[in-house]
Formats: structure tokens, C-alpha cells, sequence
């Protein structure tokens, strides 16, 4: 009859349906870009989440990582090594800070010292304030970046 559709049987049904909900996963996985390692030496203790944040901007450098930045529960006192997949090219910046507390953030003195181990790109030595973004930033082309970053206590 017209305006009719034939039905098409659940076991056939199934494998188009489980086919086309996976079409979004495997789109995403393919984003393209390159990948940034970051390994972080100077680990003072086993305790904690190293939070790296890569950021892309001035404006949000310290203040809101991007969306793809790790956090990773410490483990050892030896390096450790993170890789942050699908990042397109630019100019970046790095920052890693050892979260002793979980709380998912830098904690700092009443007069803003830094009392969780921080660390940036490009820098060795955590000045007065807050670092510019143009000092730790770094370029992003088509091949893979590797940083290493050792973590300052104070």
C-alpha cells in the first residue's frame, strides 16, 4: 500500500543503529593537529594532580585552560609524561601545578606566593606576579612539540 514503510527487523535493525552511533566517536577522533608532551621533572612528592593547563591567549593565560588540558594524579617522584592529542597550530603556553590539596587549583599566601610547586613553559624561574603569556608561549606548526618542564618549590 501506499505510505507504508516496510519494517525492518531488530536484528537488523541493531547493528545500523549501534553503526551510526558510533560515526560521531570516530569523527572526533580524527580532529587532526599535532601533539604537545609535556614531561614534568622536580616532583617533590607523591601527592596530588599535576593540573597542565595550555592556554592560547593573553587574556586567558593562568585564568582558563582549554577544554583539552589533562589533569593527572601524581604517581612517582620521577618525571612524568603527558601528551595532549589534536592541538592545531598556534602559539601556546604551558603551566603545570602540582595540586597537593585537590582542589583544583593554585593555592597562594595572603600576599600571593605561590605555595603548591608551579611551573611554565619556556621559563625556569617563576618571577614576582604572574609570568606574561609572550615569555612562556611557544609556537604550534604541522609536527609534534616535546617540552620539559621541572616544577619550582619555594
Amino acid at each position: 500500500m501506499l505510505g507504508e514503510f516496510p519494517l525492518i527487523p531488530m536484528k537488523d535493525f541493531l547493528p545500523i543503529l549501534l553503526l551510526f552511533s558510533l560515526l560521531p566517536v570516530a569523527l572526533a577522533a580524527d580532529e587532526g593537529g599535532v601533539s604537545i608532551t609535556v614531561t614534568v621533572t622536580n616532583i617533590p612528592g607523591v601527592k596530588g594532580d599535576l593540573l597542565i593547563g595550555l592556554f592560547d591567549s593573553e587574556r586567558s593565560f593562568t585564568k582558563r585552560p582549554l577544554k583539552n588540558s589533562p589533569k593527572v594524579r601524581v604517581t612517582s617522584t620521577s618525571p612524568m609524561t603527558v601528551t595532549i592529542p589534536n592541538v592545531q597550530p598556534g602559539t601556546y603556553a604551558v603551566s603545570v601545578v602540582q595540586d597537593l590539596n585537590g582542589n583544583g587549583r593554585l593555592d597562594k599566601s595572603i600576599v600571593g606566593m605561590p605555595q603548591e610547586p608551579l611551573a611554565f613553559s619556556k621559563i625556569r624561574q617563576i618571577p614576582r606576579g604572574k609570568p606574561s603569556f609572550a615569555a612562556c608561549s611557544f609556537a604550534v606548526a604541522d609536527s609534534d612539540v616535546s617540552l620539559t618542564i621541572p616544577l619550582v618549590t619555594r
